[in-house]
């Protein structure tokens, strides 16, 4: 592991360039120091030599003798620091003879055999030339130098040589004692680079170390982190730089994130359900109106989303909305609700299909409505017809002659009478609705006397409930009190309740009107009639709703759309409890 990181292949790299380094120059400059210290050695044994040659020749070659020259010889091999043979022109090597007292007194050239190196050399000065060589000597049984001069007479012939054959020990003990110096300085070296690479080394990697770092915190996420490298080189560059690259990605980042927080602000405040589907018609993404939509708690889970689209039969269409990109709009019944698919492709920036997406909407509202509409048409059609039809067929019979009567012209003038005045009552009462629920009206607010106004009308209606000998009875809290309200209209809302609470009870039945104080005034009016089936009771706020299908109470549908309204124009609430054969019970509440 150690061997993979920076700071180990710095410490190498550098340890390996500076050991290289000083080793090439030290073999480099060992090498010249030989070579140099060799040819010094070669120009002072040549010129030995030649001075030898010299003085041989004049002192002892023309006579063959010299007194003391074995001594000489042996001078000279002091001297010169090497071995010194001197040889006729054929190569035969000197002996001496007549020696007393260590010196010889003459000298013959016999046969005896030279050193195999100094062979070598003879042959060539023999010819008249130096001759210079390096090799291993069998006397000193080490490295040697043999150097040979020829020895000229007056015309420049040959008539001897002289070699000198001497050992390098010296050279190479210097040598050796520089390649041991050299070895000492590799090892310092070494020692320095090493602490030198390791050193720079951390110098270095410090600041990539905390640039990874930032790197890894980046990646997770966190863009407010920061390097830290505060460096004028290139490495302080390359920090600020990742910086740089931080700051703009967290600002990028979050820019994109408040956008993607609008888009699912958005999307979740939708109230039509959203769900994208992949190739393979796996959900994955939806909004959390589908839940509401679909009836199924939230949150909704993807499997099950998509196991109610496989019972809707929606998987077909989604398929072949992926393969035609056709956009397609399609209906389906779901746990009583009218649902509108509405389904479209999803495309890249390329046009490629990459799923599909359905806009789920609950159009049971509106398809209701739309019933309503249709119904209210109907229903005021045939509110016109019927009286019109009444009057027409009045008005053809007189015009006719066939009533001649008095008596019958006068009732069919009363009955186009009544249903002219129905067709007022009519008019007037969706007349008042559209006012009301335009918010046109006119409140004259005053002060109203609650008990007072319930008193005037159970005693203006008590006539009508006489008829089907209907009781009415009003029972009043000790802490009744008057409340802030326009008059004329709260004495039309409860005409309302207490006349449908007349003419939808039986006879001999009674009408109980509660009225207390509790945080608000709360009148409850009680009823022992017919009653309404539980599954009409969302639908008798509409127009034109009447518990009495076979429309003989004579009213026009209107008056509780009326007096709904008329509660909320006082920022009231109304609520109404029925049970079939029991009676109806209707509370209303109105701020003090």
């Amino acid at each position: 592991m150690f061997k993979k990181k920076i700071a180990f292949k710095l410490t190498a790299g550098f340890v390996a360039i500076v050991l290289l380094s000083m080793l090439a120059i030290g073999v480099f400059f060992i090498e010249m120091f030989r070579e140099y210290t060799i040819d010094s050695r070669k120009k002072i044994m040549l010129d030995r030599a030649h001075s030898i040659a010299d003085v041989i020749y004049e002192n002892t070659l023309p006579n063959g003798q010299m007194r003391g020259f074995g001594g000489f010889i042996r001078f000279l091999d002091t001297l010169s620091e090497s071995k010194v043979w001197i040889t006729d022109k054929e190569g035969n090597p000197a002996v001496f003879t007549g020696m007393g007292q260590g010196m010889a007194y003459g000298y013959s050239f016999g046969s005896e055999p030279l050193p195999t190196e100094a062979e070598k050399v003879i042959k060539e000065v023999l010819s008249g030339k130096e001759s210079i060589s390096q090799s291993f000597s069998s006397i000193y049984k080490e490295a040697t130098l043999t150097i040979g001069v020829p020895i000229l007479d007056n015309n420049n012939g040959v008539v001897g040589s002289i070699l000198l054959h001497a050992p390098v020990t010296g050279i190479t003990q210097t040598l050796d004692k520089a390649a041991g110096m050299l070895g000492i300085s590799l090892f310092a070296a070494l020692i320095i680079a090493v602490g030198l690479g390791i050193f720079y080394s951390i110098l270095f990697t410090r600041p990539l170390k905390a640039m990874n770092q930032t790197a890894i915190k980046m990646a997770g996420g966190d863009y407010t982190v920061r390097t830290g490298v505060r460096r004028k080189d290139e490495l302080g560059q390359l920090g600020s730089s990742i910086d740089l690259l931080a700051s703009r990605l967290g600002y990028t980042i979050n820019e994109l994130f408040q956008e993607k927080g609008k888009i699912n602000d958005i999307i979740s405040s939708i109230s039509e359900g959203i769900v994208a589907f992949d190739l393979e018609l796996n959900p994955i993404s939806f909004n959390n109106a589908i839940s509401n939509i679909m009836n199924r708690p939230h949150p909704y889970e993807s499997r099950l989303l998509a196991d109610d689209f496989k019972m809707l039969e929606i998987h077909s269409s989604l398929s072949d909305i992926i393969k035609d990109r056709i956009p397609l709009h399609i209906t389906k019944d779901w746990m009583n609700k009218k649902l509108k698919f509405i389904l479209s492709p999803i495309l890249d920036n390329k046009s490629n299909v990459t799923g599909c997406v359905a806009l789920i909407q609950d159009i049971s509202e509106s398809e209701r409505l739309e019933q309503l509409r249709k119904d209210f048409v109907a229903n005021v059609s045939h509110e016109f017809r019927t009286p019109l039809t009444v009057i027409r067929g009045s008005l053809e019979a007189l015009l006719d002659g066939t009533i001649n009567k008095k008596e019958d012209i006068t009732h069919y003038h009363g009955k186009m009478l009544s249903e002219t005045r129905s067709l007022e009552r009519l008019v007037g009462d969706l007349l008042e609705l559209s006012r009301l629920q335009s918010g046109k009206i006119l409140v004259n607010k005053e002060k109203v006397h609650i008990k007072s106004l319930i008193s005037d009308i159970t005693r203006s209606m008590q006539s009508i409930a006489d008829k089907k000998h209907i009781l009415i009875s009003s029972n009043f809290s000790d802490d009744t009190t008057s409340i802030i309200g326009d008059y004329d209209r709260l004495r039309q809302l409860f005409i309302i309740f207490i006349d449908n609470a007349i003419k939808y009870s039986p006879d001999n039945t009674k009408v109980l009107i509660d009225i207390s104080i509790e945080n608000n005034l709360k009148v409850v009016i009680q009823d022992q009639g017919y009653g309404i089936p539980k599954e009409e009771l969302p639908y008798v706020w509409d127009r034109f709703y009447k518990a009495d299908k076979s429309r003989n109470s004579g009213g026009t549908g209107l008056g509780l759309a009326i007096a709904k309204h008329l509660v909320e124009l006082h920022n009231g609430s109304i609520s109404l409890q029925s049970d079939v054969g029991i009676g109806t019970t209707v509370i209303i509440e109105l701020p003090v």
